[in-house]
């Protein structure tokens, strides 16, 4: 990345200043184009010598890190409560998490992904919502995941999966997952986060095929996340996939065994929600 030569042509810029002006012959003109460019790295020497010419200060010329280092703070502790609030359907605070993505002064791709993410959650999320959606709306949304300009955001676009995988029909959704499962099966390349989002998309799916007594779309998903790494931040996920796994092979009591563990645990709401 040439940040120095990009914020040194900005600084030109906003200045008014032709190169001749901006080189103020510390270093030559061609010297300078150069830098400008990438092509060469200029010595901190010369490099001081040109903003004191020009009255600004290092501090002045790198005031956007810092900004740059709050945001990304900011962003990272959001994107979090974003993923954790989108798992527990609570509509409130992934409107807070809207909101306080509004503020960040840089709205990079990854912050209005983030918050396409997470209205179309707020939205959608709920079965009699996604029920009363139109089939235009529905178009709509799958258009908006799969659109262009989010092609690097293939985490987030993961976690809207597991969270609207209804809004399919659920032979549209079994050749979504199937692809999802070959892309990402035997990489080791994956980030943590990513294997949570994932590990979420396998249970979701799996508890709507049971639903529908699609029992033959649960194996590959069900098999893919058992195969996940033995994580703490997955135990969660891989216990559900038990849960399921059991389902599928009519294992009731030892389904409900695990029904009763989660509930004693705290998660009682959420048990509720999983298919018998």
């Amino acid at each position: 990345m040439n940040y120095i030569g990009d914020k040194l042509k900005n600084l030109r810029q906003q200045l008014g200043l032709t190169q001749t002006e901006m080189a103020a012959g510390v270093i030559s003109v061609s010297f300078y184009s150069k830098v400008e460019r990438g092509l060469n790295d200029i010595g901190i020497n010369d490099f001081l010598e040109i903003l004191k010419k020009h009255g600004i200060s290092p501090m002045e010329f790198f005031e956007d890190i810092t900004i740059k280092e709050n945001d990304k703070r900011k962003i990272t502790g959001l994107y979090n409560k974003f993923i954790k609030v989108a798992t527990e359907d609570n509509d409130v605070e992934i409107n807070k998490v809207i909101k306080d993505l509004d503020k960040i002064k840089t709205q990079n791709p990854d912050i209005k992904f983030t918050k396409i993410a997470a209205k179309l959650i707020a939205d959608t999320h709920d079965r009699k919502a996604l029920k009363k959606l139109t089939t235009k709306q529905k178009n709509q949304i799958k258009k908006m995941i799969f659109q262009k300009d989010t092609d690097e955001n293939e985490y987030y676009r993961i976690v809207i999966l597991a969270n609207i995988i209804r809004i399919y029909s659920i032979d549209e959704a079994n050749f979504l997952v199937k692809n999802v499962i070959r892309r990402y099966s035997g990489s080791k390349k994956r980030e943590n986060k990513t294997e949570i989002a994932l590990s979420v998309l396998m249970v979701n799916y799996a508890n709507w095929c049971i639903e529908l007594g699609k029992f033959d779309y649960c194996y590959e998903p069900l098999d893919f996340l058992k195969k996940l790494p033995e994580k703490i931040d997955l135990a969660f996920t891989k216990i559900l996939g038990l849960y399921f796994g059991d389902l599928v092979r009519q294992k009731n009591d030892e389904a409900n065994e695990i029904r009763v563990i989660l509930n004693k645990a705290g998660f009682g709401t959420f048990v509720n929600k999983l298919v018998k």
